[in-house]
C-alpha cells in the first residue's frame, strides 16, 4: 500500500472545493419545496478528479457539515451528510486517473443522482420527516432525471479543462496516468 503525503496544495485546493461547494449548493442553488438544482456536485467531481474516492468523499461530507452550519434550511441530519460522502466516493471511484469521457461521466452522474438522490436521500426523507413516499418520489423523478443531464454535462465540461488537466499532470508528476 503506497501512502501518500497530504501537502499544503492539497489542503489548499481542498479548501478552495469545500467552500465551493458550500456556494454552489447553499447560495447559488435553485431550492423549490420539490426539487433542488445546484453545481454543489461540481466541486466534489473536480475533488474527486485530482485526489481520488477517499479524499472526495471527505470533502462532500466537510461541504455539507460547513454548508448546514453556515446555511441551515431545516433540521441538520447526519445522514445526508454520509450521502454527501456516498457522492463523493461515487464521483472518486469513476473519476479519479481516469480518462475522461462521455460514457465515464454518464455512469458517474448516473449511479450518483440514483443511489444518492433517488433512492437514499429520498428514503431518509421519507423516515425522519415522515414523509408521504409516493408524493415524494412523484416530485423528485423529474429532479433525477434533470441532474444526470446536469450533472453528466458539467463532468464533462471539467474533464476537458485545461486548467484542471494541467493540475493533474502537475499531481502526478508529469506522467499521463490512465486506467481503463
Amino acid at each position: 500500500m503506497k501512502s501518500e503525503t497530504i501537502t499544503l496544495r492539497q489542503l489548499t485546493v481542498s479548501a478552495l472545493l469545500i467552500a465551493l461547494d458550500v456556494v454552489f449548493s447553499r447560495v447559488l442553488a435553485i431550492n423549490t419545496p420539490l426539487m433542488k438544482i445546484g453545481l454543489g456536485f461540481a466541486a466534489v467531481a473536480v475533488s474527486a478528479m485530482l485526489y481520488g474516492p477517499a479524499w472526495a468523499a471527505l470533502t462532500a461530507a466537510l461541504g455539507d457539515l460547513i454548508g448546514a452550519l453556515l446555511f441551515p434550511t431545516g433540521a441538520y441530519y447526519w445522514g445526508f451528510t454520509a450521502t454527501a460522502a456516498l457522492t463523493g466516493l461515487i464521483f472518486g471511484l469513476y473519476l479519479y486517473r481516469r480518462e475522461g469521457s462521455w460514457l465515464r461521466a454518464f455512469l458517474a452522474a448516473l449511479t450518483n443522482c440514483l443511489l444518492v438522490t433517488l433512492v437514499l436521500n429520498t428514503a431518509l426523507i421519507v423516515w425522519k420527516f415522515k414523509a408521504n413516499l409516493t408524493a415524494l418520489a412523484a416530485a423528485r423523478i423529474p429532479q433525477f432525471f434533470v441532474m444526470t443531464a446536469v450533472q453528466t454535462a458539467v463532468i464533462v465540461a471539467i474533464q476537458a479543462s485545461t486548467a484542471l488537466l494541467r493540475l493533474i499532470r502537475e499531481k502526478s508528476g508529469g506522467k499521463s496516468e490512465k486506467k481503463p
